[in-house]
This record gives C-alpha cells, sequence and structure tokens, in this order.
C-alpha cells in the first residue's frame, strides 16, 4: 500500500466498470484522485464510494470527445491538485454492427469516444507531465483491438486505433520519462458487452464462456485495476509501449 503517494492520477470513464475500479485501485495506493465522466450521476457516485473509504477524490462531469470540455477539465484538475502524475484514459462506447449494418453515427461516436478521447487528453496532460518530471499513461485497449470478431467493426478496429495510439505516444515521449502502456482487458462482466450478448440465455453465455476461456469465468473490473495500479507505480518503471492482456487466457489460444 501507498506506492501511488502523493501522485495526482486522472481517470477517464470513472462512473463505471473499470473506470470506477482502477480509480478506486488507484486511491488506495495513495493517489489523489479526479474523476471524470459524461454521465455525472455515475461519477458522483464512484466519488461518494471513493471518500467513504477516506481516499482523496474530485469529479469533473465532461465528454472527453470535445476539446473544449478536455482543456477545461485538465485546467481545472493543475489548479485544483498542482500536477498531474497518472492518466488513466478509459472511457469508451461499444456498438454492435458489421460494415453493412454499422451506422456512420455509431461509427462516429465510436472514433471520437474511443479515439479521439485519448488524443486529446494526452494531448492536455503530456505537457503537465513535462512539467512534473515525468508521470504514466495508461490506456484501456481490448483484445478485441488483437483480434477479429463477428459484428464489432467499429469497436475492434477502434481498439486497434487505441494499441497503435499507446506505442506511437510511447515512442515519442519516453525520452521526458512518460511511460504510455495499454491494458487490454477480456471478457469482463460489467455490462459493457450487453449489446453483443443481449440476445443470449444464461445457459448460453455460460456455455460460451466455458468453451473460450481457460479460466472458465468472464472477468470482473477489479481484476483489471490491479494492473492499472502496477503501471503506474515504479514497479513498471522500465515498461513502456507495452500491452498487458488481462484476459483469462483467451487469447493464448
Amino acid at each position: 500500500m501507498g506506492r501511488l503517494e502523493d501522485r495526482v492520477a486522472v481517470v477517464t470513464g470513472a462512473g463505471h466498470g473499470i473506470g470506477r475500479a482502477s480509480a478506486l485501485a488507484l486511491g488506495r495506493e495513495g493517489a489523489r484522485l479526479a474523476l471524470v465522466d459524461l454521465r455525472s450521476e455515475a461519477v458522483e457516485e464512484t466519488c461518494e464510494l471513493a471518500e467513504a473509504e477516506g481516499l482523496q477524490a474530485a469529479l469533473w462531469q465532461a465528454d472527453v470527445s470535445d476539446e473544449r470540455q478536455v482543456q477545461r477539465c485538465v485546467a481545472e484538475i493543475v489548479d485544483r491538485y498542482g500536477r498531474i502524475d497518472i492518466l488513466h484514459s478509459n472511457a469508451g462506447v461499444l456498438y454492435a454492427g458489421t460494415v453493412l449494418s454499422q451506422t456512420i453515427e455509431e461509427w462516429d461516436r465510436t472514433y471520437a469516444v474511443n479515439v479521439r478521447s485519448m488524443f486529446l487528453v494526452a494531448r492536455a496532460i503530456v505537457p503537465v507531465m513535462q512539467a512534473n518530471g515525468g508521470g504514466s499513461i495508461i490506456t484501456t485497449a481490448s483484445i478485441s483491438g488483437m483480434i477479429g470478431e463477428p459484428n464489432l467493426v467499429a469497436y475492434n478496429s477502434s481498439k486497434g486505433a487505441v494499441i497503435q495510439l499507446t506505442r506511437q505516444l510511447a515512442v515519442e515521449w519516453g525520452a521526458h520519462a512518460i511511460r504510455v502502456n495499454a491494458v487490454c482487458p477480456g471478457w469482463i462482466e460489467t455490462g459493457f458487452n450487453d449489446p453483443v450478448l443481449a440476445d443470449l440465455s444464461e445457459a448460453e453465455l455460460a456455455q460460451m464462456v466455458e468453451t473460450w476461456i481457460p479460466l472458465g469465468r468472464q472477468g470482473t473490473a477489479e481484476d483489471i485495476a490491479p494492473s492499472v495500479v502496477f503501471l503506474a507505480s515504479d514497479d513498471a518503471a522500465y515498461i513502456t509501449g507495452s500491452l498487458l492482456v488481462v484476459d483469462g487466457g483467451l487469447t493464448a489460444q
């Protein structure tokens, strides 16, 4: 405990699932939390959970695909805390669809939230980290960016872009002591995958899990959070440009 004492961690998409679990895990290691999410009620709940544990947290409601809102948030976070040491760039959306059925609106929104937001937030925070003498950026990619999957044309391709953005940032900013890595979750039970699982019965879902995942279960947000903490900490001081796959063995097959 205390690996992140006195550091400031920004978490986007902090209102639910992996963002919420990772924010709480970062806070338990001593980080002061800047929680950002489009959904005000959700991020307020995360903030309340953090404060109930005695963690230092403040919230910002924002659409991180919007440049002005990102700039406002980052300026206010720096004004409040004086620095930013950690960014968990986690905001994301998923719309099911093929190249024939995916709407242009769904495609554009997927890339706005899953890719553009990570570019905008990094663009705003990298200069702050430079001034601090370094930092750690962790993107939430996905095994969906590493493999092909049916009915996920926008999501799969966007997560492939996140992986390449992560590598590019790592190469570009390593000389400034800014490490950039991606965590690649597999099948995580947060409700995020509901658009592609809605037509399955519980029995069918259980059979798919047993067939596809060597560990025999879906992951949880709490399975991902320790990897985010690790990549944020000095335990990962010589790791940058890497993909940390957390998928129960799914992609090992």
